[in-house]
C-alpha cells in the first residue's frame, strides 16, 4: 500500500465507471449502499489529476451545485479520478489479485497523454454531474484496451467498454442538470496510472500501486 487520500463522439449514456463511494462535507447527500457492502473494497485502475486540476472540479461541482440548487455537494478533491477499468469487489485487500493486477499492469506500454474535459453533463444511471468530452481520447481508449487484455491474460475479472467515454464525477445527485460548456476546458497530462482501493461507506482511497506512462 503505497499511500491514502481521503477526507470518460462517442454515446454520453454509459454507465459510470466511478467505483468510489465519495461524498462531500456537511449538507452532502450520500448515495446509499446495501448494508453488506459496507467495508468492503472496490478496486479500480484509474488516472488521478494533478491537484490544482482537482482542485478546479471540485469548484466547478460547487458551482454547478449552487446553480442547479442540487441537493448533494461536490466530492472531496483527494478523490478526484477518471476511472479507467474495474478489478472487483472484494472483503478486506485480496493479496494475490493485488499482486497479480501489479504484475499485469507492469507490461502495460503507453506514453503520456493530454486529458481534456470541456463540458459539465450528467450521467443518468449513476445519478451523476461529469466533466467529460464528446470527443473520445484515442490513447485513453488504447490505455482501456491494453489493461482489460493484461487482467485477461493472467486470467483476472476484466472490465473492457467499447463505449468508454473517460469522466470525472463531480457530484452524485438525482437532479438531471443541462449539459454545459466550460469557458476553458479541464487540461492536464497523464503521467502514470493507479491501482485504487475505495472502502464501501467511507469517504477514503487507499493507493496499493502505481505505473508510470512511459512508453517503450
Amino acid at each position: 500500500m503505497l499511500e491514502t487520500a481521503g477526507n470518460d463522439v462517442v454515446r454520453a449514456d454509459q454507465q459510470s465507471f466511478a467505483f468510489g463511494n465519495g461524498g462531500g462535507g456537511a449538507g452532502t447527500k450520500v448515495r446509499q449502499k446495501p448494508f453488506d457492502d459496507f467495508g468492503k473494497s472496490n478496486l479500480f485502475l484509474a488516472l488521478m489529476p494533478e491537484r490544482d486540476v482537482a482542485h478546479r472540479a471540485v469548484g466547478i461541482g460547487r458551482d454547478a451545485v449552487r446553480r442547479h440548487d442540487l441537493s448533494a455537494g461536490p466530492r472531496p478533491q483527494d478523490i478526484m479520478h477518471v476511472s479507467l477499468n474495474g478489478v472487483g469487489r472484494y472483503n478486506g485487500v485480496p493479496e494475490e489479485t493485488v499482486f497479480a493486477v501489479s504484475a499485469a499492469m507492469s507490461t502495460i506500454r503507453a506514453m503520456p497523454f493530454e486529458v481534456t474535459f470541456d463540458r459539465v453533463s450528467y450521467f443518468a444511471g449513476p445519478n451523476a454531474v461529469v466533466l467529460t468530452n464528446p470527443v473520445r481520447s484515442e490513447e485513453m481508449m488504447d490505455l482501456h484496451v491494453q489493461i482489460a487484455k493484461e487482467m485477461w491474460a493472467v486470467g483476472l475479472t476484466f472490465t473492457y467498454n467499447p463505449r468508454f467515454l473517460p469522466h470525472m464525477t463531480l457530484v452524485y445527485d438525482d437532479k438531471p442538470i443541462p449539459e454545459q460548456l466550460l469557458a476553458e476546458p479541464v487540461t492536464w497530462t497523464a503521467r502514470e496510472f493507479v491501482l485504487v482501493r475505495s472502502i464501501i461507506g467511507k469517504t477514503r482511497y487507499e493507493f496499493l500501486d502505481r505505473w508510470p506512462l512511459l512508453g517503450e
